[in-house]
């Protein structure tokens, strides 16, 4: 079996092939790719097939690459069974898994950060809170405490005439009482 027996059995050199205008000597691949500039018929669809079909098989591509059993281009070609398919997939698979859970660990340590910097905040503004309410209730108890001892001086002045009027009026109660 060798290399010329695909020119025997295959269906690419065969000479009553079905006329279609994409494999004639007469046309030429447009650049769209969908038609095909017929020396004959002009601009035409690549189906399209008249009568002064010419066939050349260098113009026809392949449906699909042909294998040959034994041959050099084998060490070269490299197919995949289905279960290395489903060990690479797994495996694709496995690495999505990780970059996500990679991912979803970041977005937990930056949300745990922002909680603990928001609470910290918070905590800080607590104290500053308490820290001024002290300061006010220091303030209060010192104006009291002031207050109180200027009272407390009111008193001692009001006291203290009336305790001169009665140091006065006691040795002219003596003087009268003689």
């Amino acid at each position: 079996m060798g290399i010329l027996s695909i020119f025997k059995s295959g269906n690419y050199f065969d000479k009553n092939i079905a006329p279609k205008c994409d494999y004639c000597q007469n046309g030429k691949r447009a650049r769209d790719g969908n038609k095909v500039l017929c020396e004959k018929r002009g601009l035409v669809d690549c189906a399209y097939s008249c009568s002064k079909f010419v066939y050349s098989p260098l113009k026809r591509i392949p449906v699909k690459q042909l294998n040959f059993v034994g041959s050099l281009a084998d060490e070269d070609i490299y197919s995949e069974s289905a279960g290395e398919r489903a060990e690479k997939e797994a495996l694709i698979k496995a690495e999505e898994e990780a970059a996500n859970a990679e991912r979803l660990r970041k977005e937990a340590a930056q949300h745990m950060e922002a909680k603990e910097k928001a609470d910290k905040e918070r905590a800080e503004r607590e104290a500053a809170a308490k820290a001024e309410a002290e300061r006010e209730a220091a303030e209060k108890a010192a104006e009291e405490a002031k207050a109180a001892e200027e009272a407390k001086e009111d008193k001692a002045e009001e006291a203290a005439p009336a305790a001169e009027d009665k140091k006065s009026e006691k040795p002219s109660d003596k003087a009268d009482k003689k």
